[in-house]
């Protein structure tokens, strides 16, 4: 089966968003099962590099955000139908707004069953589906979590087929990492945009309570990303005496696999849908410790995996690492009960099978 996965890059191409990964793992694996998938994107960066690595073709249109466009160019839409003619796409597979709104239309014109993921939530997205939906266009939505799986049958979306499927991740292949020796103990690790939505103030003053509270015992936080509240979370951290406990290290990939199994991930975001590097640690059996946000809590449903705690509360957040802290060095917390439930519920493999059973009946129903 052709398939052509669609998203735009937003940001900084030389990073690479949640769903530019999900995409990545997705593809990749498909091509691993056979399925003949490649990536449609409107700006080289990261993500293109990693595809290209691995063997997934990738191919580059005008930009698909409204924003990146400038006046005179030709529609966005008349090169994505050449391009998918082009390709012989049998499926065509959307992972975010712009890239919904530039191919429904083009899909439907060329009668290509279009399947769009709902990656960034059912809100920034639902008028633009109401009204494809009410202009009579076919497409099939993907939700990644359970609140917009259940949102969707009362937003007048009556007739559009809908799934759940949940995030998956692949398992790194590298070897785990020496495991450092007890002395050293566990630094806690965050990895995400430095933005105001995934909390990076909450963190930086919950070290203020931790190491009020530990002293020299106090664990040191990693903070691995790039964005445009980097400067201001730095001189955050610099007047705040910090500078000790908390490091900034910028991008780099595959960092989990460099962490010890000891380490602590800690995801402190005001919104999510369904976070792809609280799987990536569950699968390389790393404690949690996460806020109450998409699919957290059914991915953290109980203290044997971690802790979830409600958005904006710094006490809190400093009580559920002082707590899972505490399991780790009484050895109650048992790294294979993660690594179980990722290959259960949670693998890129299970992802991929209930996707593909959506593209058959998607092209069934075309």
């Amino acid at each position: 089966m052709r398939t052509l996965h669609i998203v735009s890059v937003d940001g900084d191409p030389a990073n690479i968003q949640g769903d530019q990964r999900h995409v990545f793992y997705l593809a990749r694996a498909q091509r691993a099962r056979g399925l003949n998938a490649a990536v449609v994107t409107d700006r080289a960066g990261l993500m293109s590099d990693l595809c290209e690595q691995a063997g997934i073709p990738v191919l580059l249109v005008d930009p698909l955000r409204e924003e990146d466009r400038h006046r005179g160019d030709p529609p966005v839409e008349e090169h994505l139908a050449v391009k998918l003619r082009e390709f012989g796409a049998e499926i065509i597979h959307c992972h975010d707004r712009p890239a919904a709104m530039a191919v429904v239309a083009v899909a439907n014109r060329i009668k290509v069953p279009c399947v769009i993921t709902l990656h960034a939530g059912l809100g920034p997205l639902l008028p633009h589906l109401i009204a494809a939906k009410h202009s009579g266009m076919k497409f099939t939505i993907i939700a990644i979590s359970k609140a917009d799986f259940e949102l969707i049958p009362k937003a007048d979306m009556a007739g559009i087929g809908l799934h759940y499927v949940p995030n998956g991740t692949s398992v790194s292949s590298r070897m785990r990492q020496q495991e450092r020796s007890a002395s050293c103990g566990p630094s806690l690790i965050l990895v995400g945009s430095l933005v105001f939505r995934k909390g990076i103030d909450l963190v930086i003053l919950t070290m203020l309570e931790l190491r009020r509270r530990r002293g020299s015992a106090c664990p040191v936080l990693h903070i691995y990303g790039r964005g445009s509240l980097g400067e201001y979370f730095i001189e955050m951290t610099r007047v705040l005496r910090l500078d000790d406990v908390v490091r900034f290290h910028g991008i780099e990939m595959d960092i989990l696999d460099k962490c010890s199994s000891l380490d602590v991930l800690i995801v402190a975001s005001r919104s999510e849908t369904g976070p792809l590097v609280v799987l990536e640690a569950m699968s390389r059996g790393m404690p949690i410790v996460a806020t109450s946000v998409g699919e957290v809590d059914d991915m953290v449903p109980g203290q044997q995996y971690g802790r979830v705690v409600p958005t904006d509360s710094i006490t809190e957040l400093a009580d559920a690492v002082d707590s899972i802290l505490a399991d780790i060095a009484s050895g109650q917390f048992n790294p294979d009960l993660l690594v179980k439930r990722h290959q259960s519920q949670y693998s890129v493999e299970k992802m991929a099978d209930r996707v593909e059973v959506i593209y058959q009946s998607a092209v069934l129903g075309s």
